[in-house]
């Protein structure tokens, strides 16, 4: 009964810190809105950063995209409700060799614009597509919005 009981205890631990959050976070000259794990030390599947003293704001969608080279041309392209919004960009090779969607110098109202809606926000680039979810997601994008001075 004891090994029942913590086999399901670590199974929910495993669950919880693969959970994602939407976190928006500002420091000296970076604002970032997040959709990542509750560990911080695994990468964000969404990252929106604003680099305010450089007025570019850049958006990275951390998820494997097949096929891929990097420099590849890619749209990343985002929809919730009733809202769409695409920005181009490249596939990028990260520390792990993993490559992903990534738009430097993008506009941020669009997107900001898909975020505010209610519901599940969908991210396709390349062949990869994953949902967002909406849970948490409005106050970071409030916290995102009041900082960065691009939108």
């Amino acid at each position: 009964m004891a090994a029942c009981l913590l086999a399901a205890a670590q199974a929910s631990s495993a669950r919880a810190e693969d959970k994602l959050i939407w976190t928006g976070k500002a420091s000296k000259g970076l604002i970032s809105l997040s959709y990542a794990p509750l560990d911080p030390a695994k990468a964000p599947l969404f990252l929106l950063s604003c680099f305010d003293a450089m007025g570019i704001a850049v958006l990275d969608l951390r998820q494997e995209i097949a096929g891929a080279k990097p420099g590849d041309a890619l749209t990343i392209a985002l929809s919730a409700g009733d809202a769409k919004a695409e920005v181009k960009g490249e596939a990028a090779r990260d520390d792990a060799g993993m490559i992903f969607a990534e738009a430097s110098d993008i506009a941020v109202k669009p997107v900001l614009e898909v975020l505010r809606q209610v519901g599940p926000a969908t991210v396709i680039a390349g062949g990869a597509s994953v949902s967002l979810s909406d849970e948490g997601r409005a106050q970071a994008v409030e916290r995102f919005t009041k900082d960065c001075p691009l939108e």
